[in-house]
């Protein structure tokens, strides 16, 4: 049997699969919604690259999928081109302004989820027609924004009660309290109820990959 472990909410301490199947506990999602984070351009090949952070969330949304944990994946994330980064490096402070945005909204790169998303597919597997892009972005707060009101569409998100926010250990105790923030406010403006947001550590489905 494969080695798999669990992060816990509160400490994140790895936990090995025994101690939950004695509680015959299986954890599935509605809907995982994978974090978006950097690419990189080719120019010499036009063709783009995930970075290692990326790569391992983006491999970790295919475990999640193929381990029955979901069956529909949301990948968010803009064209950050010239806003975060350049082809070649993090820029240090970003670019948020208006011409930046107008820039990426002419379709000078793709956003970070349109790629990751050619990556599932064609990498992994994972059907097209289960994997939704939100691709307008480039922030975390926006990544839950952006979900938050995408979610209303009825009838495609009709039954989605549950949510897994997919991303890495260092990242997920800002994300997950602005995810469940912004979830809730959303709720709260249409009267509706909100919906249950929990975290899916990358790193945790990772250590039960066996290629």
């Amino acid at each position: 049997m494969r080695n798999i472990f669990y992060f816990s909410v509160g400490n994140c301490a790895p936990r090995n699969s025994s101690e939950l199947e004695s509680e015959d506990r299986v954890e599935t999602f509605d809907l995982v919604i994978q974090l978006g984070s950097q690419v990189q351009y080719n120019p010499a090949t036009m063709g783009y690259v995930l970075v290692p952070h990326t790569e391992m969330r983006t491999l970790a949304s295919s475990i999640a999928f193929k381990a029955g944990m979901v069956n529909r994946l949301m990948i968010c994330g803009g064209s950050n081109f010239g806003i975060r980064y350049t082809e070649n490096e993090i820029m240090k402070p970003a670019n948020f302004s208006f011409p930046a945005y107008t820039k990426t909204m002419e379709g000078w790169r793709k956003s970070e989820a349109e790629i990751i998303k050619n990556f599932l597919v064609n990498q992994f597997g994972i059907p097209s027609e289960e994997i939704f892009t939100e691709t307008m972005s480039a922030t975390t707060e926006e990544n839950a924004l952006f979900a938050a009101i995408l979610l209303r569409r009825k009838p495609a998100f009709s039954e989605t009660r549950k949510i897994g926010v997919l991303t890495m250990l260092y990242h997920m105790k800002s994300a997950l309290p602005i995810f469940n923030d912004c979830f809730a406010k959303i709720a709260k403006m249409f009267g509706e109820e909100t919906v249950e947001v929990q975290p899916v550590f990358a790193e945790s489905l990772l250590a039960s990959y066996n290629p």
